[in-house]
């Protein structure tokens, strides 16, 4: 039996923030209610009008600061409730609030500790201050609601945007380590079968969750493991230089930052070339981040006319770089006589 499709309307509805900016909308909307109830009861523009306003939103400013208050201190018991349940609960909250700060300002007020329900006049204020709150909350808790839901999405997209930009790589790659391999089996059976476990774990790597950030240790032993397999093809016209100085072993990056530039450099740089060239990769760190130079030859202007990149790997990993550590890390290049030299620098991040 086929199972239905899931479409972006089945998505499950979780339960808000109630403390992403809601003090702004309480506020706002305390002072939008208090613009409403004194513009319905002002007889006239006169003097005690404004005195009045300011009265009126002095006291929703306070009503709506505890509220803020209480969803604040609940709210990691709604955010453990279901949606429906949360909304509920943070609903009887903010009613239980604002009637407990009403009745205290109106005692203070009055010197009376009870509301006049006994009059027609005290049971009509009652009856507006529950309707103007519930249709304020109502819109309050819809919006924190909304506001969740596309935080949601977001999320989803960027981490689908995060997968997809780690898992590329390009097709010609694999279709060459494969034939390689395979002229590798009857020759030298051992190589080809080292060479099939970096293929193996190099895909692995793609394949894993690209939110989590990896050791640098373990982001250069992939870097190797591929340019061992491109060995295989191209033979001695690749020529890979490593300096590797005063690398943290604490530090954690987002995987595949390296492979794709090193990709580039063999693609641009020693494909074309008629006797290949030298890949140089200068590492160093200091206390606080770490910089990383990749150099590499460029071909005749002729034969780079024809292969000129279109940048989507430089832009995949500086995408990357920015969302993991902001404007602390950088990606950039640049070319010194036929040399083309990349250039990442990013902070020293523990795992998180």
């Amino acid at each position: 039996m086929d199972k239905p499709e899931t479409t972006a309307t089945d998505r499950p509805s979780i339960p808000p923030d109630y403390t992403d900016s809601v003090t702004g909308l309480l506020l706002f909307a305390a002072f939008l209610s208090s613009l409403v109830i004194i513009s319905g009861r002002a007889e006239s523009l006169d003097a005690t009008y404004l005195t009045d306003f300011v009265a009126l939103f002095a006291a929703s400013t306070l009503i709506a600061l505890a509220d803020a208050l209480v969803l604040k201190i609940f709210n990691p018991l709604l955010k453990s409730l279901s949606t429906r349940q949360s909304l509920v609960v943070a609903y009887l909250l903010l009613m239980t609030t604002t009637i407990t700060i009403s009745y205290i300002l109106y005692g203070a007020v009055t010197n009376l500790w009870l509301f006049p329900l006994t009059s027609d006049k005290g049971l009509l204020s009652v009856f507006q201050m529950f309707v103007i709150a519930t249709v304020i909350y109502v819109i309050v808790l819809t919006i924190l609601l909304r506001r969740a839901e596309i935080n949601d999405i977001k999320k989803s997209s960027q981490t689908a945007n995060l997968q997809a930009l780690q898992s590329r790589i390009r097709p010609h790659f694999l279709f060459n380590s494969m034939n390689s391999i395979a002229g590798l089996i009857r020759n030298n059976p051992e190589m080809a079968e080292q060479s099939l476990q970096d293929l193996a774990d190099l895909i692995r790597v793609l394949m894993a969750d690209a939110r989590k950030l990896v050791p640098l240790v373990a982001e250069i032993e992939t870097s190797k493991q591929y340019l061992k397999i491109e060995k295989l093809r191209l033979g001695d016209r690749l020529v890979v230089q490593w300096h590797l100085t005063s690398i943290p072993k604490n530090c954690f990056v987002p995987s595949l930052i390296l492979q794709p530039l090193l990709e580039n450099a063999v693609y641009h740089g020693i494909e074309p070339s008629f006797g290949g060239g030298v890949i140089d990769i200068d590492m160093r760190a200091d206390r606080n981040r770490v910089q990383i130079l990749i150099r590499n030859p460029l071909p005749d202007d002729g034969v780079r006319s024809h292969r000129q990149g279109n940048q989507i790997a430089m832009d995949n990993i500086k995408q990357r770089l920015i969302r993991h550590f902001g404007e602390a890390a950088s990606l950039s290049s640049s070319r010194r006589n036929d040399i083309h030299i990349t250039k990442i620098i990013f902070p020293i991040v523990a795992n998180r």
